[in-house]
Parts: C-alpha cells; structure tokens; sequence
C-alpha cells in the first residue's frame, strides 16, 4: 500500500514574524521594520500620502488606525506586498470591515524628542514705572 501525500497550501498571506510582537515590544524598539495587513485601498495614501480614489470616511479611517498605531513612535509606510486576498481578519478591523488586505511594512524610529520651551524669567513680571511727579511750585 502507498502512502499518499497530502499537499496542504500555506495560507495566502503570511505576515513576517514582527506582526506578533505585542505593543509594548514594539514600541520599545529604537528601530525596527514591523508589518501589518491592512486594506489594499489604503496603500497609495500610506506610501505616496496621496488620497486619490479614497472617500472621506476612508481616509478617516486610515487616519484613525495611523494616530492609534504609531502615537507614540515616528512611522513611514515602505511598501506593500503585491500579493493580497479577502479577509475579514486583519490589524484594521476596528476601522474597517472585511475587505482585500495586503501586507505593508512600516519602519519604526524612536520618537523624536521634543524641544524644551525657553523658561520665564522667575519672579514677578516687571511693571513699567510712573514717571516721577512734577514737583510743585
């Protein structure tokens, strides 16, 4: 008897390994390429920040998922896959539902820090003098 092979496919989308890191470990990273897989729609107004072809609610959308995602770090869109497929279970599901998702890949530098206002003077503030009375004759 012959043992028969079984070919079993990976699935169509295979995020890389940085996708499962929690986000803590990501943000702990001073620099690092993380991936996710998001609606294809989305990827000219990731990597060219061009909206063409994307409606209001859309765009507010991606917007949303940006400012949750990467509040804390500075990102820019690298690219995205070519390959993509339909699926309801994606990185973006609280903004958008089932849809055609591509994997993009996004790198991550440490937050750039910000510039420490100039201080005020300590003290009360200066208050302009009266001119001296004329004296009387």
């Amino acid at each position: 008897m012959t043992a028969s092979s079984l070919y079993l496919p990976g699935p169509p989308l295979c995020p890389p390994e940085p996708v499962f890191l929690s986000r803590s470990e990501r943000d702990t990273r001073q620099l690092s390429l993380v991936s996710y897989l998001l609606p294809t729609h989305w990827a000219c107004y990731f990597i060219n920040a061009d909206p063409t072809g994307l409606e209001d609610d859309q765009i507010a959308a991606a917007d949303a998922w940006w400012q949750e995602t990467f509040s804390s770090r500075c990102a820019s869109c690298v690219d995205a896959a070519e390959e993509y497929g339909f699926t309801a279970f994606h990185d973006a599901a609280g903004y958008c539902l089932a849809t055609d998702c591509t994997i993009y890949r996004f790198l991550l530098t440490a937050p750039v820090p910000a510039v420490p206002a100039v201080a005020s003077p300590v003290g009360p503030p200066a208050t302009a003098e009266a001119p001296p009375l004329a004296a009387r004759p």
